[in-house]
C-alpha cells in the first residue's frame, strides 16, 4: 500500500456513522480494504487503502462493521440485512426507490461523520464503493448499570471535589469485600462500587446531610408482569 500523507482529514464524531455500499469479491477482501496498518499511522500517514481512497486519516476499527452478502442487490432491506447498526428507515428517506446499482458490500463506519468530497471510488484491486450518507448513532431505549460506566462516575466525583481511593473491608461472612470512597472536606462516603458512591454523593448534595429527614413524594410505580400464556 502506498504511502499517503494525513492531512485535514479527520471526521470522528461520537455522534454520527458514516455509510457506504460497493460491489467486493469477498469478505477477506473487504477486511483487506480497510485494515488500518499501526506503522503507517506511525508515521502520520493514512492507515488503509479505503481511507486513502476517501480521504479518511483514522477510524476507530472497534466501530466499524463491514458485511459481503452472497448476492447482488438494489434493495436496501436485502443489501443491509446483516448490517442493522443503524436505523434503515433514515437511509429509506434519502433513497426512496430501488438503487439503481446493485450492490453487494457495506461499510458503515461508526463515531465518524464523512464530510469529504470523494463520493465513490473504483479501486482496481479491492472493488467499486459508493458513499451514502451519514447518520446518528442508535442508543438503546434502556440503560442499565455496568462496569464501563464506573470511570464516568469517578470523573464525575473528582469534578466535584472528591478524592476517590478504593479499600478493602471484612464483610460479615468473613470475606473481604472491596469498598469504595469519596472524600471531601473531612467527609467520607463509602459503597460497593463507584456507581452507588456517585448516587449517595448525588443525595446527600441535593437533599442536604439530613436526607433522611426531607420530605419527598413517593415516585415507586410498580407494573404487574404478565404471566406466560
Amino acid at each position: 500500500m502506498k504511502k499517503v500523507k494525513q492531512k485535514e482529514y479527520d471526521f470522528r464524531n461520537d455522534l454520527y456513522l458514516s455509510v457506504f455500499v460497493g460491489i467486493c469479491e469477498s469478505k477477506n477482501t473487504l477486511e483487506r480494504y480497510l485494515q488500518q496498518y499501526l506503522t503507517l499511522l506511525e508515521m502520520d500517514c493514512i492507515g488503509s487503502s479505503f481511507g486513502i481512497d476517501f480521504h479518511i486519516n483514522y477510524y476507530d476499527d472497534e466501530y466499524y462493521t463491514a458485511v459481503v452478502n452472497s448476492q447482488m442487490s438494489n434493495d436496501i432491506d436485502e443489501i443491509f440485512a446483516d448490517a442493522a447498526v443503524f436505523d434503515v428507515s433514515l437511509l429509506k428517506k434519502d433513497y426512496p426507490n430501488l438503487f439503481d446499482t446493485q450492490y453487494n458490500a457495506v461499510i458503515i463506519i461508526g463515531r465518524m461523520k464523512y464530510e469529504g468530497e470523494i463520493q465513490e471510488i473504483q479501486n482496481d484491486e479491492f472493488g467499486y464503493f459508493r458513499f451514502l450518507g451519514t447518520y446518528p448513532e442508535l442508543f438503546p431505549n434502556q440503560i442499565e448499570d455496568h462496569p464501563e460506566m464506573y470511570p464516568y462516575a469517578m470523573n464525575k466525583l473528582t469534578d466535584w471535589g472528591y478524592s476517590i481511593s478504593l479499600t478493602s473491608k471484612n464483610g460479615s461472612d468473613g470475606k473481604d469485600y472491596f469498598q469504595w470512597n469519596a472524600q471531601k472536606e473531612g467527609k467520607t462516603f463509602t459503597a460497593l462500587d463507584p456507581l452507588r458512591l456517585l448516587a449517595i454523593v448525588t443525595i446527600v448534595r441535593e437533599y442536604g446531610e439530613a436526607w433522611d429527614r426531607a420530605k419527598i413524594r413517593s415516585a415507586l410505580s410498580v407494573t404487574p408482569a404478565k404471566k406466560d400464556q
